[in-house]
């Protein structure tokens, strides 16, 4: 469930970092991804976000690793299995920090 700050007709999402590093972690595979969205409204923190939108096809990635459970709701959501879940975690955070987001 995410948590909202509401102040002045603004809603602000409130993300909470897991206490202790997942066990494991969401892979997105982009050129899998269809854009439906379903992962992003299955993120119990509002970690994932649509990029590409002005493109035929948005695609969705990981946008917060650090505010990434790790519980995989994402994976259960995903029809086409563009979110797979990895056990390399420190590798997958890496990933998500460092390289380039799709269409960048």
């Amino acid at each position: 469930m995410t948590l909202y700050n509401q102040n002045d007709d603004k809603k602000e999402i409130i993300r909470k970092k897991p206490k202790k590093k997942p066990t494991q972690f969401p892979w997105f595979m982009p050129f899998m991804c269809e854009g439906c969205g379903d992962c992003i409204t299955a993120c119990p923190n509002s970690c994932i976000e649509l990029l590409g939108l002005n493109r035929k096809v948005p695609v969705a990635w990981l946008i917060y690793p650090d505010y990434c459970l790790g519980c995989g709701n994402c994976v259960e959501a995903c029809i086409v299995d563009a979110v797979q879940m990895t056990k390399y975690v420190d590798k997958a955070i890496e990933r998500y920090k460092t390289k380039k987001k799709p269409f960048d």
